[in-house]
């Protein structure tokens, strides 16, 4: 776990590297936003590095090693898997345009949908909020999560949708460990319905099942990566999927 006394003694050993304390200012800065319930406002810098810096600068295994707690830091404390930010859900905002249908799947603490209501975007937020066996099992969701499996959310969804409206729906970090997100991609194309579904996650890596990975259509769309960056190794990005 990542604290304030950790960040504050990283700050003290790096003091002469001022882009170092710029880095882990961001990350104090973040992880107070965070605790009033507000995504950062921009994307943080990735502070792991290679095992090839590493060894021609030991000077930043400390910092290497404190940058590796801190996305186990954001899932224990705030339930956050992935780190959106408030400049990419000005993008995404930007890229949905006006008055679609937008709904968040397997939203967790929702943060993704508070995000876009908070700036004027309505969006829909549905979980069944059964973290057991998770690495943190206490939900606490920043806004109204309707309890509903992915595939009954959709169903209830495009119930409720024409096909001028395009639905949108948002699947961040869906885990590895179920494919309730194939059965998800199953149903919306079987809905016959045009739809986007919008994914946060690691091409065949630590998100999603590999059967989702083996039968969707996906594409990076420039204006959804722009501001989005993984912070640590992981190889996570933005996907438009069909």
């Amino acid at each position: 776990m990542l604290t304030n006394a950790d960040l504050a003694k990283l700050q003290a050993s790096y003091a002469r590297m001022t882009d170092l304390q710029a880095n882990l200012q961001a990350v104090q800065t973040c992880l107070q936003q965070l605790a009033a319930q507000r995504l950062p406002t921009k994307a943080l810098p990735n502070m792991t590095y290679s095992a090839r810096t590493l060894y021609a600068h030991p000077e930043l295994l400390p910092l290497d090693a404190a940058m590796a707690e801190l996305r186990p830091t954001l899932i224990e404390r705030f339930g956050l898997w992935c780190l959106p930010n408030q400049t990419w859900i000005q993008d995404l905002m930007d890229w949905l345009g006006p008055n679609r249908p937008v709904y968040e799947l397997m939203a967790g603490n929702a943060a993704l949908s508070a995000a876009l209501q908070a700036a004027g975007y309505p969006c829909q937020a549905s979980d069944q909020l059964d973290w057991t066996g998770q690495d943190n099992e206490r939900p606490a969701p920043w806004t109204t999560v309707c309890p509903l499996t992915a595939t009954d959310a959709v169903q209830a969804a495009l119930a409720d949708c024409t096909p001028e409206s395009r639905p949108v729906f948002l699947l961040a970090w869906a885990p590895d460990t179920t494919e309730a997100d194939a059965a998800v991609l199953t149903q919306l194309r079987s809905s016959g319905l045009p739809f986007d579904l919008v994914v946060i996650g690691e091409y065949l890596g630590a998100t999603n099942s590999q059967r989702f990975w083996e039968m969707a259509t996906i594409s990076q769309p420039a204006q959804l990566n722009r501001h989005y960056q993984s912070f640590d190794y992981i190889e996570e990005a933005v996907y438009l999927v069909h």
